[in-house]
């Protein structure tokens, strides 16, 4: 019940940190279009004699949780991920099949689908659903089944600057779906608290992740460190390369992991994305290769938007 405690007010106090740099934001740019008078203007009071003066006042700034123009920030098909959040207001869908080579003429396939939505324009959730798992081949029967569950949190905390890259916090909470006398899990709750940076250098962007991993298991918890590091590059005006590194401890397990990535992206529609990549293990304890093809979707379903104007409302009371 205190870990509960601590994580709601911890996630509470993020929430109200970004209501106040936005409220203050806002108040800085109404301010400051109001002191200099630039901008669109709309006529507040007109008199029709000659050479009256006319009042002008400033249009209200859009709010950027409601902008029509929707745009996808997918975060597949690399395991590292960007300080760039969901949209704010946006729901984002991604979907993602995989292919893996288990060894010993295994092979592993697992269908894919997490969701995402941006509370704020600094800070998302995301709900990875359990992947349905099929292991085929070599000497054992087929085994199907499905994987864990996550719910994590993304907050950007910072913005790119001359010198500094853009930086952000996630956790993660691992819940526990899958069955682990199948292999597909071990039964145990998980944390993960990420580290983010992310900075574009010309024309290339580069993502750098820290991750801590607190694996439940017999024992209490068995910690675990991993770093990413991904580049993409443009190769056409609507195509992007990706190459990815990844490596470090794996909890439950002496072996380190250590694997390279190399993909693309094509953007379809600023909220549509296809993606596809191609993994190769270096070390043991993880598949040795692995191929994924999926895709990601923004959208603002109506009934998000009305669930978030009723939210609004019961807070702004």
């Amino acid at each position: 019940m205190t870990r509960g405690w601590t994580f709601g007010f911890a996630v509470s106090v993020v929430l109200l940190t970004e209501w106040a740099l936005g409220e203050e934001a806002l108040s800085a740019r109404d301010a400051n279009a109001a002191g200099h008078g630039s901008g669109p203007v709309a006529s507040a009071a007109f008199d029709p004699g000659e050479g009256a003066a006319i009042e002008r006042v400033p249009l209200a700034a859009p709010n950027p949780c409601e902008l029509d123009e929707l745009t996808a920030a997918p975060s597949r098909p690399v395991w590292t991920a960007g300080a760039q959040t969901t949209q704010c207001g946006s729901l984002e869908t991604d979907y993602g099949w995989f292919w893996q080579g288990m060894g010993g003429g295994v092979r592993q396939t697992a269908t894919a689908m997490s969701v995402r939505y941006g509370i704020t324009p600094r800070l998302d959730v995301r709900w990875g659903i359990p992947a349905h798992l099929v292991q085929s081949g070599g000497e054992s029967p087929d085994l199907t089944g499905v994987s864990d569950q996550t719910v994590s949190l993304t907050w950007r905390f910072m913005e790119q600057g001359t010198r500094v890259p853009a930086m952000a916090l996630g956790y993660g909470f691992k819940i526990p779906t899958a069955n682990p006398a199948k292999g597909f899990g071990t039964g145990y709750v998980d944390h993960q608290l990420a580290f983010i940076a992310s900075r574009n250098v010309r024309k290339l962007h580069l993502d750098f992740n820290s991750v801590g991993t607190l694996a439940g298991c017999p024992d209490g918890h068995d910690p675990a460190l991993l770093y990413g590091l991904v580049m993409s590059a443009p190769a056409t005006r609507r195509m992007t390369w990706l190459l990815e590194t990844v490596g470090g401890s794996q909890p439950g397990t002496a072996d380190r992991l250590g694997q390279s990535l190399l993909g693309a992206q094509w953007t379809v529609r600023p909220w549509l994305v296809l993606d596809t990549a191609y993994t190769r293990a270096w070390t043991a304890g993880s598949p040795r290769q692995q191929f994924t093809v999926g895709w990601t979707w923004a959208s603002r379903p109506r009934a998000v938007d009305l669930l978030r104007e009723k939210a609004t409302r019961v807070f702004a009371r």
